[in-house]
């Protein structure tokens, strides 16, 4: 009897790890729309991206044909989730004085699906040319510096 609980107390003890870390679960990465529809959804006001997405996609869309919608030119895996919910988290968030012209945006959009292990997923729209902006139907940044618009 006591080498029985011995043993099971061992056995406990070799036990592996279970992790519960939502972020450890596998997530798919999204798929892109064929063609760029208006923003699906609104986030939250503030973060702009919540949480702890486990996987993105950066959907690119080149200035839209007269008369239909942009088609979809090419998706992307973005590879390091982490650092692009935060670049887009720290961005900044005031809008720039009334009257900025923005001569170099050329109408390309980039759509940025965030997918979780639970839940839905969340859309930052890009517009990565002019001002830079990036918006999350409710949250807005201004002025995209180089280095986050390098990682989309």
């Amino acid at each position: 009897m006591v080498i029985a609980g011995v043993l099971l107390s061992a056995a406990a003890c070799a036990a592996p790890t279970v992790t519960t870390d939502v972020a450890a679960q596998p997530v798919s990465t999204p798929a892109c729309p064929e063609t760029l529809s208006p923003h699906p959804a609104t986030g939250p006001a503030k973060p702009m991206v919540p949480g702890e997405p486990g996987a993105a996609v950066v959907c690119h869309y080149p200035a839209p044909n007269p008369g239909g919608p942009a088609a979809l030119a090419k998706s992307v895996q973005v590879t390091d989730v982490k650092g692009l919910v935060a670049a887009l988290n720290a961005a900044d968030t005031t809008p720039p004085p009334r009257g900025t012209m923005c001569p170099m945006n050329n109408g390309t959009t980039d759509v940025v699906i965030f997918a979780y292990a639970k839940g839905d997923p969340e859309y930052v729209t890009v517009s990565p040319t002019g001002c830079a902006t990036a918006s999350n139907g409710k949250a807005k940044a201004y002025r995209l510096s180089d280095a986050l618009l390098s990682k989309l």
